[in-house]
């Protein structure tokens, strides 16, 4: 009935999760030992990045393989995700921040505010998390 690349689906949210490893490994470090060390902010822009392409390229699979309504942004996919269940209001809130914090990162990457997103990560580090199981979950309801 639906043709939902769940290999691919799969593949983004395996390499999220060493993102995420990252993120949580260098925010233990704590704000001042990361915000100190060039190396660390460059891993933690790095990884933050591949998290939020991650959820937007998990969101367009599961758009395009269920057939849910067009995205007009990189927000709006969180939203659809809402919508449909995919995910709760409070994982959408918190995602919906770093897709926004996405354009620091990819348009202005020369003046990334990194006090910002080291606040940004420890905020929504918790939101990554449960996207991959709320991700399986919706799948292993929509297809079995």
């Amino acid at each position: 009935m639906y043709d939902v690349n769940t290999e691919r689906i799969d593949q983004v949210l395996q390499h999220m999760q060493r993102s995420i490893g990252l993120l949580q490994t260098l925010s233990g470090r704590g704000a001042e030992a990361v915000l100190a060390d060039e190396v660390a902010v460059a891993a933690m822009e790095r990884a933050l990045h591949l998290a939020i392409e991650a959820v937007i390229d998990v969101g367009n699979l599961l758009i395009d393989g269920f057939i849910m309504r067009d995205p007009g942004s990189y927000a709006d996919i969180v939203e659809i995700l809402r919508d449909e269940q995919v995910i709760d209001d409070g994982q959408a809130r918190q995602l919906t921040k770093a897709t926004e914090f996405r354009r620091h990162l990819v348009n202005e990457y020369t003046h990334v505010p990194v006090k910002d997103m080291f606040v940004l990560v420890t905020e929504v580090l918790d939101s990554f998390r449960q996207f991959d199981p709320a991700v399986r979950a919706y799948l292993e309801k929509e297809l079995f």
